[in-house]
């Protein structure tokens, strides 16, 4: 906005308090947390990603920066939405062998790589700029450290695929059927528990394409639609990644989605614990 002050004392302070209330101070970064350790504090290396805001500690990062980067900086979650899924990230060519990282979900080809590789590892696998010990992250890629799995890698260009490629294949219907039950008796659960009525919020379907909810993932695991529990984790985040896409932080919704998010990405690394 633009205010051109009229003169005078008066005018001044009035042109002043427009501009107050104009502030959305509440959106401040003294009340953003860290998306990966949940927490705040340490706001001197609390970074915003330039195009969601949402905050992360640098020493949360992966990889860790050294300092607040003094160019535009984006978290990992808008890199992936923005790139292209079979893009080399060193050559930037399409198609292709590629292997995805199983951490910063950025793909290389296998020729690209250095030293180079012949053909695709089995389980996960990191790249050389994602360090072997860095923390776990909860920004709803599937990011965490995985376990060996028992497929071959095959190098495919899709990232969806890529996905499945790299992590374990195992799958527990019994515990994953009892973190569900455990979430919908949350205290924050109950603006997930079932689809949101496109009656009462027609708008919502126009912004959000893959909506999701407790209900609807309680069905697919009677099913049994599910083949990993890596499934269901992103069929969960999914719920609430749409949630803050669609609320703000401080409402009362954005605040259970925030709540639950950081509720679920515990239980389910405690019930699901990744080894080495």
């Amino acid at each position: 906005c633009i205010f051109v002050f009229n003169g005078g004392s008066s005018g001044i302070n009035a042109e002043y308090g427009q501009l107050q209330s104009c502030i959305a101070w509440d959106k401040s970064i003294m009340k953003v947390y860290c998306q990966v350790c949940c927490k705040g504090g340490a706001d001197h290396l609390l970074l915003l990603c330039d195009s969601c805001d949402r905050g992360f500690h640098t020493y949360c990062c992966t990889p860790p920066l050294d300092k607040i980067p003094v160019e535009d900086w984006y978290c990992l979650r808008c890199v992936a939405d923005s790139t292209p899924e079979d893009m080399c990230h060193i050559c930037s060519a399409k198609g292709g062998k590629q292997l995805g990282c199983s951490k910063c979900l950025r793909n290389f080809h296998l020729t690209c790589l250095n030293p180079p590789l012949y053909k695709s590892p089995r389980g996960d696998w990191q790249c050389p700029k994602c360090p072997k010990n860095s923390a776990k992250r909860s920004d709803g890629q599937g990011s965490e450290k995985g376990g060996k799995g028992t497929g071959k890698g095959r190098g495919r260009s899709k990232r969806t695929e890529d996905s499945r490629q790299r992590r374990p294949s195992s799958y527990n219907h019994e515990l994953c059927t009892n973190l569900l039950d455990e979430l919908k008796t949350h205290h924050c659960a109950w603006p997930f528990l079932s689809p949101v009525d496109k009656a009462q919020f027609p708008e919502y379907y126009k912004y959000i394409k893959h909506p999701m909810d407790f209900e609807t993932i309680s069905k697919k695991l009677e099913t049994f639609k599910y083949v990993t529990n890596d499934d269901l984790y992103k069929d969960i985040k999914l719920i609430f990644n749409n949630c803050h896409k669609f609320n703000e932080d401080e409402s009362e919704v954005g605040q259970a989605g925030l709540t639950m998010s950081c509720y679920f990405d515990k239980r389910f690394t405690e019930i699901f614990p990744r080894t080495k």
